[in-house]
């Protein structure tokens, strides 16, 4: 029983290490793919780079200071999530959420 057990710890330290990286790997595509969402579902009312211009919705945050502020992820994940008022329902899926939270937090590094 014990070979067994630390059998599975073997493969388990093995599959995090290979998840560990492939999740740093992963972590560009799914920024890349949080700036292609933010510029086709969000840049109408949030400003979602720091050079941006044009005109938004009033008292719509802008990502640069959603990534500076206070806010957890899992705060900000809420707020994709959740419908409110002042944002329409979008359906997103986990992958969307994942790119649009890891391009948000692009702008804390």
């Amino acid at each position: 029983m014990k070979d067994h057990l630390k059998s599975s710890l073997v493969v388990l330290a093995s599959l995090a290490t290979l998840w560990t990286g492939t999740a740093s790997a992963d972590e560009g595509d799914l920024r890349r793919a949080g700036r292609e969402l933010a510029g086709d579902l969000c840049a109408g009312c949030h400003a979602i780079a720091e050079d941006q211009r044009g005109a938004v919705v009033d008292g719509a945050p802008a990502f640069p200071a959603l990534a500076r502020s206070s806010l957890t992820a899992a705060q900000l994940q809420a707020a994709l999530t959740t419908p409110h008022p002042v944002m329409p329902e979008m359906p997103l899926s986990r992958r969307d959420v994942d790119a649009l939270l890891a391009y948000i937090r692009s702008f804390a590094d």
